[in-house]
């Protein structure tokens, strides 16, 4: 089983805990990060089999910032790590 499909995430994040939906196509190389506060274009997309990475601009209170991710899935579990200016953080994500 690969990364691609449809995931929901669970983040802890400076503004709460935020449960964004992740939408990955592998065949064309795209997806998107859903959240309240918004769409965002998953850039610099990289699918090695079941590892996963890219960055995002996402919206924040504050406004926009870009955020990377790399994450690894097992099943229909997703686990791994973002980075902000704030640092690096754990989340997880379950396929919906």
């Amino acid at each position: 089983m690969s990364v691609a499909g449809n995931w929901k995430l669970t983040m802890n994040t400076p503004f709460g805990v935020q449960t964004p939906t992740l939408s990955i196509d592998a065949a064309n190389n795209t997806g998107t990060l859903s959240a309240a506060t918004g769409d965002a274009e998953l850039e610099e997309l990289k699918i090695d089999g079941d590892n996963v990475s890219f960055t995002a601009k996402v919206a924040t209170p504050m406004g926009k910032f870009p955020v990377s991710f790399r994450a690894t899935a097992s099943g229909d579990n997703l686990n791994g790590t973002f980075k902000t200016m704030m640092g690096t953080t754990e989340f997880t994500g379950v396929r919906i």
